[in-house]
Order: C-alpha cells, then sequence, then structure tokens
C-alpha cells in the first residue's frame, strides 16, 4: 500500500478516489440539491436520512484516464461522504482497546449500526448509442477503495481496470429513443451490506495474502479481489473467500460514484442515497449540525495500480 501514498493526489484527478468536497479535476460536474428528512418504514429508534442527490456527468471534452494506443478509458466520479457522528474521545479509547481484524481496532459503525440504499438513473444525452458502466466504491472509517488498474501483459504494457464495489454495465440507445436513452435502478440495502462485506474481505486478503500453491513467489490477491467484488458472488457461501471474511464487518461511511464508458460520451447520472441509522446513535439528524462529524479518511485501500 506505501507504493500508493505517491500515486494520492495524481489518482484523484484520473479517475482514482474522488473528493467529497471539491469537483473532480478532470472537468466532470457535480451538483447537490436540498436534503430531505424521511420515516417511512422505520422503528421508533431507526432514522432514515435521505441525503442530497447527487448529479455526476461527463461530456466529450473529458481526457482519458488511460490510453495505450488502442483502448481508451473515461471515467468520473463524486465522492459523498455520509453524516456520521464522531465518537466522543472516552468511546474512542475505548474503541482502540480491541484489537478487531482487520481493522486494528473495533469499528464505531459496523453493519450492525446502519443500511445504505443507493437508487440511480443514468441518462444517455448523445445522438450515438453507448455502454456505460456503473461504479459504486466503498468507504469505511479506515479506509476508501480504490479499484485502479492491474497489469494484463507485461510485454505490451496493457492494463485494465480491477472491478469496483459495484460494477455493471448498462446499454443505453441514443437519446432520440426516448425512454431507451435512459435506464434506472436500485442497489439494495442488502447489495450494499455485501459491499461492506467484501470491502473489509478485501481489507483482510491484503493484510493477510493467499497463497499460490502451484506458485509461491505470484500474489493471487488481485484475483481474490475481483473475485469478491463479482457481482454475482456473495460472501455467505463463496468457499474461495470465505476463510478472510472478518466476524465483524466495518459500516460504510461514504461511497465513490460514478461510470466509465470506451469512448467519449455525454452522459449523466443522478443518484440518491439513503442512510438508515438503526440504532439512532450513528448519523446525524437534522437540526443537530452543532454535532461534530467523523472525518473522512484518506487512507487508500487497493491492489491495482494508478493509471501509467
Amino acid at each position: 500500500m506505501r507504493e500508493f501514498r505517491q500515486f494520492r493526489d495524481r489518482a484523484r484527478g484520473l479517475g482514482g478516489p474522488a473528493s467529497g468536497s471539491t469537483t473532480p479535476a478532470w472537468s466532470c460536474w457535480a451538483c447537490l440539491s436540498a436534503a430531505a428528512l424521511l420515516s417511512l418504514g422505520c422503528s421508533a429508534e431507526d432514522h432514515e436520512e435521505n441525503l442530497p442527490t447527487v448529479q455526476v456527468g461527463m461530456t466529450p471534452a473529458v481526457a482519458p484516464i488511460y490510453d495505450d494506443g488502442e483502448m481508451k478509458i473515461f471515467e468520473v466520479k463524486k465522492g459523498v461522504a455520509f453524516p456520521i457522528l464522531e465518537p466522543g474521545q472516552g468511546v474512542r479509547s475505548e474503541l482502540g482497546k480491541t484489537d478487531v481484524e482487520p481493522y486494528g481496532r473495533e469499528p464505531w459503525v459496523t453493519t450492525d449500526d446502519i443500511d445504505v440504499q443507493v437508487t440511480w438513473t443514468i441518462s444517455n444525452l448523445d445522438d450515438e448509442d453507448h455502454v456505460v458502466e456503473m461504479l459504486v466504491d466503498p468507504w469505511n472509517e479506515f479506509g476508501r477503495y480504490y479499484p485502479g488498474l492491474q497489469l494484463t501483459d507485461a510485454d505490451e504494457e496493457e492494463y485494465m481496470p480491477n472491478l469496483s464495489g459495484i460494477d455493471k454495465r448498462y446499454p443505453l440507445a441514443r437519446r432520440s429513443s426516448g425512454e431507451g436513452s435512459r435506464v434506472h435502478g436500485t442497489y439494495t440495502f442488502s447489495d450494499l451490506a455485501e459491499m461492506a462485506t467484501d470491502f473489509a474481505t478485501v481489507m483482510s486478503l491484503i493484510k493477510n495474502p493467499p497463497v499460490d500453491e502451484d506458485d509461491p513467489d505470484a500474489d493471487p490477491t488481485v484475483t481474490y479481489t475481483n473475485h469478491a467484488f463479482h457481482w454475482q458472488n456473495r460472501s455467505y457461501n463463496d468457499l474461495l473467500t470465505k476463510q478472510w471474511v472478518p466476524k465483524v464487518i466495518a459500516g460504510l461511511t461514504g461511497l465513490d460514484l460514478g461510470f466509465r464508458t470506451y469512448e467519449p460520451a455525454t452522459v449523466a447520472i443522478e443518484v440518491a442515497v439513503e442512510v438508515v441509522d438503526k440504532n439512532g446513535e450513528r448519523v446525524r439528524r437534522e437540526g443537530e449540525e452543532n454535532k461534530a462529524l467523523l472525518a473522512p479518511t484518506d487512507e487508500i485501500v487497493t491492489v491495482g495500480v494508478a493509471p501509467p
């Protein structure tokens, strides 16, 4: 992980972890609408917060994050920090007394504390058809996941992107096709809980790397990581990564939201994020602006490399 610190500033401007407070340098636009408070479907202790809607767009002016002369990758992302309350000094001290793998201490937020759901719409604003790859990457209080690239051909110096926490492709017809130019969907509370588990599993894989018995010098961590994040694989019945799934799963504290194309495009997404505080003690409510928030971590967790 030490080698990625030198790429951090560069990566944030080239498809790496997006800043939660500034517009990315690669000319994508982002804006936030007004926040709203919902309480439907919650128990007496649950508190459901709708975060400000996130909009992220791409135009043909956006430069590729990767170009090897044959393949180009265009990518835009926006970071969204959840309004997680800062633990008091006494609580923080107590959390540090227990060494919980793979984090080094007990998490302040676990999947038992919050649920997250993401609802989205992708719109093709071009006169050409496109395939758009929706990307959702997890944060927890210990790190932010940056997929990066993996080297696929050393001789030709060819790379391919690693999988994001959620990574799915959607075909969009040209804008003149009407409804066919848009696609809608929801990544459910269960999907996001699985992503939190996958992220914790990847942190465990990085700390205790798997071994290839046929080639002890090889490092299969990238393969295991992409397997863990693959949409069709679920941690509860995944025999390959089962031994790396932590007993305690750190909860999500934010997300990087965005998309990727393999040609210039004019595309926009709108994303609504719901966060449910299951015990009423982790998420700041409307009117509680005087309460301090947990500072987003700048620790990058990755098995990939920054674009060359």
